[in-house]
């Protein structure tokens, strides 16, 4: 079974069931332009893919099935809920370097202010939800080019799988 892609800016919000809460689609695009516009050699890649499930099946599938069959995981490792929020906020505001980075007026905006604070709230209703986390980063095959920070993340259900996967390049 393909996974549903839940992000591309198509304005569309994906139904939630009961055991396994989707990403915010729409939060995942209007962060990624926010830190996108007025960036100086700076681009910000984020994505989802929700995965639904008939059966377990191991991370390393789902991650083949989500980001296609290049993509060869690196490590996976267990990681506790807590841990998710605190290492997509910090990846998201890096202030950036001499002659590359974003925009310190939409690092700073009201705008990315809220757009943040939803897509935490998502992803702590994600986290809540999962039965299992994971890290995991891509020896081959990522969909972007990880420069300054990168970060990806499965989380497990009964039912859905879902795969939250970010980076910024030069």
């Amino acid at each position: 079974m393909l996974p549903q892609r839940t992000s591309g800016g198509n304005g569309r919000e994906h139904g939630i069931n009961r055991e396994h809460k989707s990403m915010d689609l729409i939060r995942l695009n209007e962060i990624a332009t926010i830190l996108n516009t007025g960036a100086l050699n700076y681009t910000v890649f984020l994505k989802s893919f929700d995965i639904p499930l008939t059966r377990p099946l191991p991370s390393e599938v789902l991650i083949r099935q989500a980001l296609g069959e290049a993509a060869t995981v690196g490590g996976i490792e267990k990681v506790q809920s807590a841990s998710v929020w605190p290492e997509v906020q910090e990846a998201l505001l890096y202030a950036g370097e001499p002659g590359a980075g974003p925009s310190a007026i939409m690092l700073t905006s009201e705008a990315f202010a809220a757009s943040m604070k939803m897509l935490e709230h998502t992803i702590g209703e994600l986290a809540g939800t999962a039965a299992e986390i994971e890290s995991f980063w891509l020896r081959k095959g990522h969909p972007a080019y990880p420069v300054f920070w990168d970060f990806a993340f499965i989380f497990k259900a009964n039912t859905r799988a879902t795969i939250l996967i970010g980076s910024s390049s030069d």
